[in-house]
């Protein structure tokens, strides 16, 4: 299994090389990926036989979780797209 600063660093890697557009889409997916995680979070059983579904579905959530706020900090290290826009005043 890997630590959780190789996740990291996995995670802010592909992050990083990953163009603007195409990283926010990332995040709308990551997003959906992870209400899905939570919904399978809640859904596992409680007690002794769902020790091991409760565990997988922990850190099933937390590299989600993960996933969403590192591709998110890297969108805002990101010079933001700036548009000019030119009005007409007659």
């Amino acid at each position: 299994m890997s630590s959780l600063g190789q996740i990291i660093r996995v995670i802010q890697h592909d992050a990083a090389a990953l163009p603007t557009g195409e990283l926010r889409d990332e995040i709308e997916v990551s997003l959906e990926v992870l209400d899905a995680t939570i919904s399978q979070f809640y859904r596992a059983r409680p007690g002794i036989r769902g020790v091991d579904e409760r565990i997988r579905a922990t850190g099933d959530v937390m590299i989600a979780t993960l996933t969403v706020a590192l591709y998110v900090r890297e969108l805002a290290t990101r010079p933001a797209d700036v548009t000019a826009v030119v009005t007409s005043l007659n």
